[in-house]
């Protein structure tokens, strides 16, 4: 722009030489004429004063182009504004709660970030409709698993393809116990005192908890080689309401690593429920892993991962050396129908607790699982009601059901006469059923859940043996941002000798999501 300025004005100089020179050869002629003491045509003086008002003259035009220049600038900005689209869409082939499609696990279109396009107007009924699919799909807690046809709320990255999500939300839950329970803010079956002198030892207690509030990070970006993602989620239900990590895994294409639910477990066909602890039979863990998701055609989808064993073992410390194998089919022979099964096998692999007096050695056993899940939709009285069901038995699968695993320490023991490791046999489930009350976004559910442990002979009495769960809610959604809820919840617990008791409770929660 420098270089410019002095073109100008070397131009304009020339210029005025050029034609000053001119003047005074043509006036040459009659100057010879006079006498040699006249006055040349144009003083210096003059000379200097055009050359200022013409320095005058570029500089105002300076100030034309330079605003011209950002006129430019600005309409170029705002040009792109209107080329750039709000939503980006990720061409998802998605499962959705409600219709049942399979989904191929793609979090994105492995060619690029869709563009969403304008949308007809919808009418007052189509608008209640997606309100309440909306509702549905957010009841599946699977980041592995995107049922969003839009990636909704993301932000382009300046400079990049990358787009990026913020998730979350805020939830204040009231848990009013009316029994003795371990933990008091969620029903832990499991944790129910049993016996005389175990009920005086505990009181009923109440508690309002945020600390079920979640945030995640969502970041994806179309590359030559596919669709790559990082996900990343945590809540603050640790020690003291401190950070505690939910998932963190990153995705491409058809292979996953990282930390997040288990190809073991079926959150489809999980239940809606406020109790943060969740049903007592449900296959329910989150793990470090590598999966791969083969694709099978639109019905079947099949999963095979490697995750980390993490083995529990009373009277003694588990040793993690062999992953644990993981390989689930899911099949949907009817749009209101899915059916998955899961097959584990593992390595229960400890050394023996030292106090026991029997050495430092360490056992091994083979262990394996087999679950089968599914969910059906039942529009006999609702189109968007539904049957939830599982079904779980093995040995050495404690770790993955869901009041063994926060008891803890249900995947074997140590015999304490001859350090013999032992497995423990489960058998556990549940059935749900989800009612919509009328055509606005309320809903019911009602459920029931087993678990049942086979304890080897020489544990003592008070071994945990069966536990039985019920809870009922009732649940409205005035927009699909917001779920107010509350349940009612009752359990039973039995032990190896016979003796078993009960415990109710009631919680009422407001959920926020972002």
């Amino acid at each position: 722009m420098k270089i410019s300025k002095y073109c100008v004005a070397t131009f304009f100089l020339l210029t005025t030489l050029w034609v000053n020179a001119t003047q005074i050869e043509e006036a040459a002629p009659a100057s010879a004429e006079k006498s040699a003491e006249t006055q040349p045509s144009m003083s210096m003086s003059e000379i200097i004063a055009l050359l200022q008002q013409q320095q005058k003259d570029l500089a105002e035009q300076q100030k034309l182009l330079t605003s011209q220049s950002q006129l430019i600038v600005n309409l170029t900005r705002e040009l792109d504004v209107l080329r750039t689209p709000t939503p980006m869409k990720s061409e998802v082939i998605s499962s959705d709660s409600a219709t049942g499609t399979v989904s191929e696990n793609r979090a994105l279109s492995t060619e690029k970030l869709a563009i969403a396009t304008d949308k007809p107007a919808q009418t007052t009924a189509q608008k209640k409709e997606e309100a309440g699919e909306s509702v549905t799909k957010a009841q599946t807690d699977d980041p592995t698993r995107d049922l969003l046809a839009d990636f909704t709320g993301a932000w382009r990255l300046p400079g990049t393809n990358a787009a990026l999500a913020i998730g979350g939300y805020v939830k204040a839950t009231v848990v009013n116990s009316f029994d003795a329970l371990e933990i008091k803010d969620r029903f832990i079956v499991g944790s129910i005192p049993v016996g005389e002198g175990n009920e005086e030892n505990a009181k009923a207690q109440s508690s309002i908890t945020a600390s079920q509030s979640r945030l995640n990070f969502d970041l994806r970006e179309p590359t030559d080689v596919g669709v790559l993602r990082a996900f990343i989620e945590g809540d603050f239900a640790g020690t003291d309401e401190t950070f505690r990590l939910r998932h963190a895994f990153g995705q491409w294409n058809r292979v996953l690593a990282g930390k997040t639910w288990s190809a073991f477990v079926d959150t489809e066909a999980s239940p809606e429920e406020v109790d943060f602890e969740g049903l007592n039979g449900r296959i329910n863990v989150r793990q470090s892993q590598v999966r791969i998701i083969p694709g099978l055609g639109e019905k079947y989808e099949f999963q095979l991962s490697l995750e980390d064993p993490n083995p529990q073992v009373q009277n003694g410390q588990g040793i993690t050396r062999t992953p644990d194998v993981v390989a689930s089919a899911r099949f949907q022979p009817y749009p209101r129908l899915h059916v998955k099964v899961g097959l584990l096998a593992r390595q229960i692999r400890a050394q023996i607790d030292p106090s026991l007096g029997l050495g430092t050695g360490s056992d091994d056993k083979s262990a394996w699982g087999l679950t089968l899940s599914g969910r059906f939709i039942t529009p006999a009285l609702d189109k968007r009601d539904s049957l939830l069901f599982q079904i779980n038995a093995g040995n050495g699968i404690g770790r993955y059901v869901n009041d063994l695993s926060t008891v803890g320490s249900f995947d074997g023991v140590f015999d304490p006469v001859n350090g013999d490791l032992e497995l423990f046999d489960v058998v556990s489930g549940y059935t749900s059923y989800q009612h919509w009350w009328g055509r606005n976004s309320m809903r019911s559910n009602f459920t029931v859940g087993v678990v049942e442990v086979d304890n080897p002979e020489f544990v003592e009495g008070n071994a945990y043996k069966r536990t039985l769960r019920f809870s009922s809610n009732l649940m409205w959604s005035p927009t699909p941002r917001i779920d107010l809820g509350a349940e009612y919840l009752w359990g039973n617990r039995k032990n190896e000798d016979g003796e078993n008791d009960d415990a109710t409770q009631i919680q009422v929660a407001a959920r926020y999501r972002f």
